[in-house]
């Protein structure tokens, strides 16, 4: 999912990004409210609300998070709020879990209480429970709305909600890891399917999105771990990328992005004579070459690189990139020599090949086994 975001910036520490499906609601909002009541602004000022709203949640979240121990360095913001790419919680004791599932939605209370008790002070002629509660037309009933709503919908055990998260760790302890997770995903599917049915039935924008959103959710989390229960059979030798060009740290910018033109690759490992030293990206090559004129590589390149054996496991070595985000690539070595690159682009196409090069054995060989 991380690859469908926009990066918002980084702040105390923690990478903040935005998926695109909150981007592309931005449009969407816009346009509903050009068509309620001509104001496109509003429709814009709607967004922010539930963009606000989520901030909330992941405030009040990441604060009991780090509290209990736990270390936030990321986080991917959809409509529904953070998009759990581990869980945080695992090792957590019971109530230390319950804690850090409770804090986002509490936030959320706290916060749409907190709007509420201050609108009545205010003006106390508006009625706050009039329909629709969330809507362009009335942007100060709609921010409470907003916050109250976020909390309640994470109270849904579905994944990837906070009661979600408690539900699934349930389900493993008592059926074991993957029946546990399979039960979980199919509670997920079934609640973000109810939720569209009903935001159809009740003509409800913000219902239809939190459903969608939690079943892209739900279906990207299954699509991962299948993804990682394969890679833990294949090796780096499987799937690494053996037909890569390298560039030299004494390489200039321009003649380093010239060179990368005639390359289907992303990332190259930068070399110097036989000797790994880094990594650079060709949209890095680029940037600096416009920000700062023409330099040489190695002022510009990632020194970090993960090193591998061509008959290491995949898994470990995916585990040790994610771990290491300045890492964009995986170098595949023999007897110290470089004989290949694994990088994101390259795993995907080449896991999608292997896979289907390993159904077609499989059904070569029950073909052979029914004929004799």
């Amino acid at each position: 999912m991380r690859g469908w975001s926009i990066t918002l910036g980084k702040y105390f520490g923690v990478e903040v990004r935005l998926h695109a499906i909150f981007v592309l609601s931005l449009p969407i909002i816009i346009m509903l409210s050009s068509l309620l009541d001509g104001s496109g602004m509003r429709g814009f000022g709607l967004w922010l609300l539930l963009l606000s709203a989520v901030i909330v949640r992941e405030v009040g979240h990441g604060l009991a998070t780090a509290s209990a121990g736990f270390a936030v360095d990321h986080l991917l913001l959809l409509p529904t709020g953070s998009a759990p790419t581990e869980e945080r919680s695992l090792n957590a004791s019971t109530r230390g879990e319950r804690f850090i599932a409770l804090s986002g939605p509490l936030s959320n209370f706290a916060a749409g209480i907190t709007m509420a008790l201050l609108m009545y002070a205010a003006t106390p002629a508006i009625n706050l429970f009039a329909q629709p509660w969330v809507t362009p037309q009335h942007l100060l009933r709609s921010a409470i709305w907003a916050q109250v709503l976020l909390g309640g919908l994470h109270l849904l055990p579905a994944w990837p909600l906070d009661a979600g998260i408690v539900l699934r760790r349930q389900f493993r302890r008592i059926r074991g890891n993957d029946p546990g997770v399979r039960a979980s995903a199919g509670v997920s599917h079934a609640l973000a399917l109810l939720l569209i049915i009903l935001g159809a039935a009740l003509t409800n924008a913000w219902l239809i999105v939190m459903g969608c959103s939690l079943l892209l959710s739900s279906r990207g989390d299954a699509i991962t771990r299948l993804g990682q229960q394969a890679a833990g059979t294949v090796t780096a030798a499987e799937v690494m990328l053996t037909d890569f060009a390298t560039l030299s740290a004494s390489d200039t910018l321009e003649d380093a992005l010239r060179r990368s033109v005639h390359s289907l690759q992303d990332v190259f490992p930068v070399v110097r004579g036989p000797i790994l030293v880094g990594s650079i990206h060709r949209d890095t090559l680029a940037q600096a070459l416009r920000a700062d004129g023409n330099g040489y590589v190695q002022g510009v390149m990632t020194r970090t690189v993960e090193v591998v054996s061509a008959d290491d496991l995949l898994l470990p070595a995916l585990e040790r990139m994610q771990k290491n985000r300045e890492a964009q690539l995986v170098s595949v070595m023999h007897e110290e020599k470089l004989i290949g690159i694994l990088t994101p682009n390259s795993l995907t196409q080449s896991m999608s090949m292997l896979g289907n090069a390993r159904r077609v054995t499989e059904l070569a060989a029950a073909r052979s086994g029914d004929d004799e």
